[in-house]
């Protein structure tokens, strides 16, 4: 497992163009969703001094009560919820079908040979694959389902909930159960994580059976792949955490320290890109040094080679002399048979005789 993190680590860190291109993905497809908030701020805060209290990177109250309260007769928080929340649903399902399609090109170059990145091999793989990943996603919805039936399960129903005499043990069952959710959840994004390698690595093509095999497998290596879901995840949210700190705590009073906050933001989505890089570099590895060594070909004994020494030649061989030679003559006629002499003398005329 640690072999595996670190080739993760090493392959990810050389995988900056990869990065910059999922970073600029990422922006592009926020800036619909920001454009309706954007839009009601400005239109909303413009030659106020809300403008200039909320330059700082901080809420403004009084502005926030008069919008809710329909003060400002250019602009609608209701309109711009509405807009953004329309623009995040369909924006969420268009980020999901990307990131599939994205994958496919991920893996198409951590698994090549050198694995450098080139667009070519990129969009190539993601092309190639984007097929049997959606179907991949479709099949992931069953097993998510799974999980949220089990999760119901396990936790308390509303009747039971309203009709409980302390609210304790319900609060922690509840607890407990959610806990579970989220644990259950990542798990099955785990399993289909190596249904991609898998698919990749053994380019095959019936998913449903290829998400059965890497249930098996996540099930067989539960601890290690866990393990190194786990260490990577937290490193990336650790990494996360820490600029998104640093961003809070720059005062946003001017364009330079707003750029920096831009610039801190932005780095905090890319340590969550480098960590899902580096998993799947990392489960890649992993995957691969686990899979069963490939039989040898049975060659059938009449075309397996044989070591056939040649006869050796002699100085008479190669100087044949005149005795050795057979003397060339005139054919010899082939014998008859009785039957035949007779035969031939019956076919002979009588004025012939």
């Amino acid at each position: 497992m640690i072999s595996s993190f670190l080739t993760g680590i090493r392959q990810s860190v050389r995988q900056w163009q990869m990065m910059a291109l999922l970073l600029t993905a990422s922006l592009l497809f926020a800036v619909p969703v920001a454009v309706p908030v954007f839009w009601l701020v400005s239109q909303t805060s413009s030659s106020t001094l809300a403008a200039q209290r909320m330059f700082a990177d901080k809420m403004d109250a009084l502005w926030l009560i008069d919008v809710i309260n329909q003060q400002f007769t250019r602009a609608s928080i209701e309109a711009a919820s509405a807009q953004a929340g329309m623009l995040m649903l369909f924006m969420g399902a268009g980020w999901l079908l990307l990131n599939t399609f994205f994958a496919g090109g991920i893996l198409e170059v951590l698994g090549s040979g050198d694995g450098r990145f080139s667009a070519r091999r990129f969009w190539a793989g993601c092309g190639a694959y984007f097929g049997r990943f959606f179907r991949l996603l479709v099949v992931s919805l069953i097993f998510y389902g799974l999980a949220y039936v089990i999760y119901l399960l396990l936790g308390p129903s509303g009747a039971a909930a309203h009709q409980a005499t302390a609210y304790q043990p319900i609060a922690v069952r509840n607890w407990l159960a959610n806990a579970a959710l989220a644990l259950m959840f990542g798990f099955v994004s785990l399993i289909f994580d190596y249904a991609k390698i898998s698919t990749v690595v053994n380019d095959r093509r019936r998913m449903f059976r290829e998400a059965v095999s890497a249930a098996r497998f996540a099930l067989k290596h539960f601890l290690s792949v866990c393990g190194l879901y786990l260490l990577i995840a937290l490193i990336g949210l650790g990494c996360f955490v820490l600029f998104a700190w640093l961003r809070s705590a720059v005062t946003q009073a001017s364009m330079a320290a707003v750029l920096l906050a831009f610039i801190l933001g932005q780095l905090a989505l890319l340590a969550r890109i480098w960590a899902r890089i580096t998993h799947y570099a990392a489960a890649l590895d992993f995957y691969r040094h686990r899979l069963p060594p490939e039989k040898p070909l049975n060659v059938p004994a009449e075309f397996e080679p044989q070591n056939i020494e040649p006869e050796p030649v002699t100085e008479a061989g190669m100087n044949p002399t005149l005795e050795d030679l057979e003397p060339v003559g005139t054919p010899a006629a082939p014998q008859q048979s009785p039957a035949d002499e007779l035969t031939a003398e019956s076919t002979i005329p009588e004025t012939q005789r």
